[in-house]
Order: C-alpha cells, then sequence, then structure tokens
C-alpha cells in the first residue's frame, strides 16, 4: 500500500492534449498569420506583424497577468477546498479583466497612428503596420477574455473546453485570413479583423459550461467587489506572466529598432524569423509545462508533495524529448524554417541559415527556463519566477545582443539568445542556492519542499477493489497507534477510510479494469484530516440522504457522517476529493 502516482499520471495525460492544443491554437494562429501575410502580401508585411508585437503584449500584460494569477489562486485554493473563495477570485478576475481591457479600445483612436509611425521606420512598414495594430488595439477585451475564460474553465475540471475554446478561434482565425487576404482587399485591417472574430466566436463555446450545475466556480459580482482588494494578490500570482510580457516588449522594441538602424529592413526579416522560431518551440512545450500550472497548483493547496514531484520529473522528461527532437530538425533543416516563413533574400540565405542552426543551440536551456518560471509562480515563489524572466528577457539579452550584433553582425541575435539561456539558468540556479544556505528559503533542492508534510501520518495508495479496501483500515488503524492517537480514534478512522474504499471500489468505476485511490492521513490542530482521492464517476456523498440508501446501497455513508466531526467533498481536476474530519480526543 505504499504510495504511487498512477493517479497523478493519469491527471497527467488527461490534461497533456488540452493543453498543447490551447498553446497550439495560440501560438499556431500568430504563426500562421505571419506566414500567410508573408506568402500573400509580401516579406514586409510580416515585418509589419513582428513590430506591432510590443504593443499587443502590452495591451495584454494586465490580462494575461489576471488569467494566469487567477487560475493558480483558484486551483491552489480549490487544493484547500476554498470553493467560495475561489469563486470570489474567478469573480474579480473578471472585473478587473474587462474593465482594464476597454481602458485599451477608448484610446486606441488616438494612440494607434503614432505607435506605428515610431515603430515603423519606413513608409511602406508604417502602411502595413497601422491597420494591424489599430484593429488589434480595439479587440483587447476579447482577446483578454478568452485567455481567462480558457484558464479558468481548465482548472474547474474542464481541460477539453478549455482547448476548444482557443482551437475553435482559431480555425475561425485562420479560415477568415484566408478569405480576407485572397477575396477581398482589406489587406493587414483582415488579418486583425480575422483574430478579433476568431476569439470572439471562441467565447461562446464556454456558455454550456456557464450554465452548468456541475461546475465548481460561480460568479458572484457583489462578492467579487467587495473582494476586489484581492486583485494584487492576484496579479502578484500572475507577477511571472506579466513580466514575461513586459520583457518581450522591451526586447522586441530595442531590438527591432536597433536592427533596423545598424542592419537595415532585410536583416530585420531574419530576426522575425529567428522569433517565429521560438514560437514553434513554445507551440510544443508550453502545453506541457502548462500541466504544472494546472495540476502543481491543486497538489500545492493539498500539500501533496510525493505528487507535486512526479508531475515536475515527468514534466521534464515528456519537455526534454519535445526540445531534442526541435534541435534536430533546427540544425539539420533550416532550410525548412526559412521556406516556411518565405524568407527571400538569396543574398542573406545562407546566413540566415546559420541564424536558425545557431538559435536552435538556446531551445534546451529555454525551455529549461520556463520550467522554472512556471513552477516558481505555481508555488507562489513569485520572486525567483520573475527573477527568472527579468534575467532571460532583458537583463543579459538585450546587452548581449547588442554587443555581439555590433561585432559580428545579424549572427550575433543567435549567439546572444543562447548565452541568455544559459547564463539565466545558472544564475538563477546559483542565487537559490545561495538564499536556500542563508536560511532565506526551504533547503530543499530545485523544487523546495519537504520530502514529506510533517503533519502528514500516513501517505498510501490502494486498488479500487474490495480487497483491498477493506485491508486499508488495518494499515491506518496501525498508523494510528504508532502515532499515539487513541484507540476509539484510531478504530473510527479506519472504519471510514473503509466504508468509502469499499463504496468507491463499488461504484465509483464504470470500466473493469480497475484504478487506484489515493489515502491520506494528516494532522491539522485539533483535528485529524483523512482525505480519500479517486478519478472515478463523481459522487458527493455530502450530498447523500439517508432514504436514497435502498437506491444506492451506500448506507455506510450516513454512518461516517454521524461518527466524524465534519465531512467535505470537492471535485477537482476531476477527481473526486473527501475530506473527513476527526476530533482527536474521540
Amino acid at each position: 500500500m505504499q504510495r504511487n502516482d498512477y493517479l497523478i499520471k493519469r491527471k497527467f495525460n488527461s490534461y497533456l492534449v488540452p493543453g498543447v492544443l490551447m498553446i497550439i491554437a495560440m501560438q499556431l494562429g500568430n504563426i500562421v498569420d505571419s506566414i500567410l501575410v508573408s506568402n500573400i502580401i509580401d516579406i514586409d508585411g510580416m515585418t509589419a506583424i513582428s513590430l506591432s508585437l510590443p504593443v499587443l503584449y502590452f495591451t495584454q500584460i494586465i490580462g494575461f497577468a489576471v488569467a494566469v494569477g487567477g487560475a493558480v489562486t483558484i486551483s491552489v485554493l480549490l487544493g484547500k477546498r476554498q470553493i467560495k473563495e475561489a469563486s470570489g477570485v474567478l469573480s474579480v478576475c473578471l472585473i478587473a479583466d474587462v474593465g482594464i481591457s476597454l481602458i485599451f479600445t477608448l484610446i486606441t483612436p488616438f494612440t494607434a497612428s503614432p505607435l506605428a509611425h515610431m515603430l515603423a521606420q519606413t513608409p511602406r512598414l508604417e502602411e502595413l503596420l497601422l491597420p494591424y495594430l489599430y484593429v488589434f488595439m480595439m479587440g483587447t477585451p476579447v482577446f483578454n477574455l478568452s485567455i481567462l475564460i480558457s484558464n479558468v474553465v481548465t482548472v474547474d475540471n474542464c481541460p477539453k473546453l478549455g482547448a476548444s475554446c482557443l482551437v475553435i478561434s482559431n480555425i475561425v482565425n485562420l479560415s477568415l485570413d484566408w478569405f480576407f487576404l485572397t477575396h477581398t482587399d482589406m489587406g493587414m485591417y483582415g488579418a486583425a479583423l480575422s483574430t478579433v472574430i476568431g476569439y470572439g466566436i471562441g467565447c461562446l463555446v464556454v456558455i454550456p459550461y456557464a450554465l452548468s450545475r456541475k461546475r465548481m466556480l460561480t460568479l458572484k459580482f457583489k462578492e467579487g467587489l467587495k473582494q476586489i482588494r484581492m486583485l494584487w494578490q492576484i496579479i502578484k500570482a500572475g507577477m511571472s506572466q506579466a513580466s514575461y510580457l513586459v520583457m518581450l516588449i522591451l526586447q522586441y522594441f530595442v531590438l527591432n529598432t536597433f536592427i533596423q538602424s545598424t542592419l537595415g529592413p532585410d536583416n530585420t526579416a531574419i530576426y522575425s524569423v529567428c522569433m517565429n522560431s521560438v514560437e514553434i518551440v513554445r507551440l510544443f512545450i508550453e502545453g506541457i509545462i502548462g500541466v504544472i500550472q494546472t495540476i502543481g497548483g491543486v497538489l500545492f493547496g493539498e500539500k501533496d508533495y510525493y505528487g507535486i514531484r512526479r508531475l515536475v520529473k515527468r514534466t521534464m522528461l515528456f519537455t526534454a524529448v519535445v526540445v531534442a527532437a526541435l534541435m534536430a530538425v533546427y540544425i539539420a533543416f533550416p532550410d525548412l524554417i526559412l521556406t516556411i516563413f518565405s524568407f527571400n533574400k538569396a543574398e542573406l540565405y545562407d546566413i540566415a541559415a546559420l541564424c536558425v542552426r545557431l538559435f536552435s543551440l538556446s531551445f534546451i536551456f529555454f525551455a529549461a527556463n520556463r520550467i522554472t518560471q512556471v513552477y516558481y509562480q505555481t508555488t507562489l515563489h513569485t520572486p525567483l519566477s520573475t527573477l527568472d524572466t527579468v534575467l532571460q528577457g532583458f537583463v543579459f539579452l538585450l546587452p548581449l545582443s547588442i554587443l555581439f550584433i555590433g561585432s559580428i553582425g545579424i549572427i550575433g541575435v543567435s549567439v546572444a539568445a543562447a548565452m541568455t539561456e544559459a547564463l539565466t539558468f545558472a544564475a538563477v540556479w546559483c542565487w537559490r542556492m545561495i538564499r536556500q544556505k542563508r536560511g532565506r528559503l526551504p533547503q530543499k533542492g530545485f523544487l523546495m519542499i519537504p520530502d514529506k508534510d510533517s503533519d502528514c501520518l500516513c501517505d498510501i495508495t490502494i486498488k479500487s477493489t474490495e480487497e483491498e479496501a477493506v485491508e486499508v483500515s488495518k494499515t491506518l488503524i496501525k498508523c494510528c497507534q504508532e502515532t499515539g492517537i487513541p484507540g476509539e480514534t484510531a478504530d473510527i478512522i479506519g472504519i471510514a477510510a473503509e466504508e468509502l474504499a469499499v463504496n468507491i471500489a463499488r461504484y465509483g468505476y464504470k470500466r473493469t479494469r480497475p484504478s487506484y485511490i489515493d489515502i491520506s492521513l494528516t494532522k491539522s490542530d485539533d483535528k485529524l484530516l483523512l482525505r480519500v482521492r479517486d478519478d472515478g464517476v463523481p459522487f458527493n456523498p455530502t450530498e447523500y440522504a439517508p432514504d436514497e440508501a435502498d437506491e444506492f446501497l451506500m448506507g455506510g455513508i450516513e454512518m461516517i457522517r454521524r461518527i466524524t466531526s465534519g465531512l467535505t467533498y470537492t471535485r477537482v481536476l476531476n477527481m473526486n476529493n473527501t475530506v473527513i474530519e476527526v476530533e482527536t480526543a474521540a
């Protein structure tokens, strides 16, 4: 009955595909936008899109901070079984997200043209940039609302729905992209408008979720307005994501301007190809890494440190395999990347291919830094996450890029990228170790979590069979006896665990192949908490009524309610989490 990670693996696998689809939908939409524009309009159109990114990222800073910070905060609260507080966070996020986004819409008519003139250094680029920038800024509320919705519904047991929101958004986006660019004279207006319409339609996908009574989270605007003070806490939880966007803004603005002024527009196109190469890598790895945020936040709230270790290890393994495969493709076939983005500057083709190869050397440490940022953000070590982001996107990158571009030309972009990622990872690793030795951070290696919760008395996994369910009471009673818990209290815990486990084994799984049940016993003040977790069909024992005994054959649930001091239930990560409280003096 030793603890295993069977349920964690199942959750990882079930959230992996939707998570990857979400990121693929978001990033692929941006990449294909660039590909379509570069092929149907020209390479200057793709450059114009690259020049627009500082402004577009700026309009989404708060939106992403609220969405990601809200999702992290909600997942931790759900792990602590604080459903009312989690619903309050959702309400605050929605109010802030829509309110702040509307500000950008209102100022667009007055700011779009000056911004386009500032970012573009030739009349041709300004002509292409202005319409694209204008439409995107007007559509800021649509984008930010879509990102918030997809993150929240994923945390609230609906990962497929969260993915569907973004997948449908980008299917509509790309379909309209092709139509507007090939069958109308809308040009860059059409390229941006298709994206706004696509994300608007994607938001409609969540209507069934909003109407469902099975969701854990509910909107309570009055409660949200009362808890608006929580906004800063939410933004702090998403500060790493906000910092990441700020660094991208500075990076794109400074380097685009510097390369245009020193090397010219043709070399700016090479830089655009390199940056789109990073987006392709993100396309494949962000969905894998994002599982840490979704599942890890709940496990952190539950203090399931064993589960966190297994989750992070699995995420690292999957990410390493994907990154190694991508690096091999970039090194062996740089021409493929250049062809995808219609790079046709013959005199610079060999240099562009070399840049692509060298740029791929940064991928492994880029992935390591993203895991670092997401993990520390999820476990509420925000300063470390933000430090990694700032070093990666600004402190190392910009000086090194300017230095190497000035000395060896556009190739310096790729050299600086590889050095930046490696230096960032090493610097954050050393800083963490120094802080741990000084006692400022938990001294538990990279993960900074205990080997075992100090209050945990027993943590086991059993098969969802009646034979093991019956045996679990003996294991728990023995554990209680070894830790000095009175015999009567130990018997209550054993009986409660056996009753729940037997019910799960009998009725929790429709398939014939058995699953597993995680059972833990922890101390909490003057109470003992018995947590039983399974991934069977939803069943809320707190809503069970005694007169249903004949129908459900679950009379033992009523007995548990009578002999224990509390019974709570949440359905998180599509798993039943039942927690039984037992007074230690009983």
